[in-house]
């Protein structure tokens, strides 16, 4: 029996060839976990040359015809030998049902396919991943199209810059490549370290105490990412302390590392500039690869 005991499928379309349930599926056969599918099910208007919306009648009819696709879709599935159930919900706030129906299931994994966001959407709104990895308590996963159903390498994004909250934010760390480790052992995937540092706007009128300070800043950051490493027994050979912008950084990883999965913290907004430069969800807006969301409650509820 390995980490996992229930993990939940979110599906927004009934899609046979969809990337998180193949994964879901994969991850349960691998830990002997069991597979919870909910269909999030959302009326399309059909009428486009005319302003009235669906009556209730149409929308009733796209719902049974979505619950009855989601059906066979999870009965072609049922002799693979993992235990398989499904729900569905259709609401006016799909998205607070959504989060209430995580809330009360309490899975230890939530997949979903990812759904690539455009940045303008991420300023007008908040896109349908980013609002479930803030309000999921643990550990989201966002799978894309492309993935295979089990990942062989996996990279961990930690921050190890300087903070207020030192002993949190090393907590966290912790937590995350735990997560990471929790899901390498179900698929026999090799781990890899990553921290992203960023000094280019460091500048004094005096060039030579810039670079002073500069390397002794990269030092102190890199003895911190080494501490990290070491008691978490990282190998050197994975250890990867890149200078550079961390979203770039991380996409220039995973492609030069061949990444299947990038584990990250869930940062949560504090308003427009927190938002747009929150590096978890620019990732998973635009993913390189899947993305391991885990949010910073993991910690209250980690079973070693």
């Amino acid at each position: 029996m390995g980490h996992y005991r229930q993990l939940l499928v979110l599906l927004t379309d009934v899609d046979p060839h969809s990337a998180a349930l193949r994964r879901a599926l994969a991850l349960a056969h691998a830990s002997g976990a069991a597979v919870h599918v909910l269909g999030l099910f959302e009326p399309v208007e059909e009428h486009l040359l005319r302003e009235e919306r669906l009556n209730e009648a149409d929308e009733q009819r796209q719902y049974e015809q979505f619950r009855e696709r989601l059906a066979g879709l999870i009965e072609r599935h049922r002799s693979g030998g993992v235990p398989l159930t499904h729900d569905s919900v259709y609401a006016d706030d799909l998205r607070s049902e959504a989060i209430d129906y995580i809330t009360e299931l309490q899975p230890d994994m939530v997949i979903k396919d990812s759904e690539a966001t455009p940045v303008l959407a991420r300023v007008f709104g908040t896109p349908l991943d980013c609002m479930l990895m803030r309000a999921t308590k643990g550990l989201t996963h966002f799978v894309p199209k492309a993935a295979t159903a089990l990942p062989k390498r996996i990279l961990v994004a930690v921050d190890t810059a300087l903070s207020e909250t030192p002993d949190a934010q090393a907590a966290f760390n912790r937590a995350l490549i735990q997560s990471a480790r929790a899901l390498a052992l179900q698929c026999d995937a090799r781990l890899d370290l990553l921290s992203a540092y960023n000094l280019a706007g460091v500048f004094a009128a005096d060039i030579n105490l810039t670079q002073t300070w500069i390397d002794e800043m990269r030092d102190a950051l890199q003895a911190s990412f080494d501490t990290l490493a070491d008691s978490q027994g990282v190998p050197l050979e994975r250890r990867h302390f890149k200078e550079g912008p961390p979203v770039q950084v991380i996409r220039e990883q995973v492609l030069a590392l061949d990444i299947d999965v990038v584990v990250m913290g869930v940062v949560q907004p504090k308003g427009l500039d927190k938002l747009l430069g929150d590096t978890t969800e620019r990732i998973v807006s635009k993913p390189p690869c899947s993305v391991l969301a885990v949010h910073p409650r993991v910690i209250d509820t980690w079973e070693p």
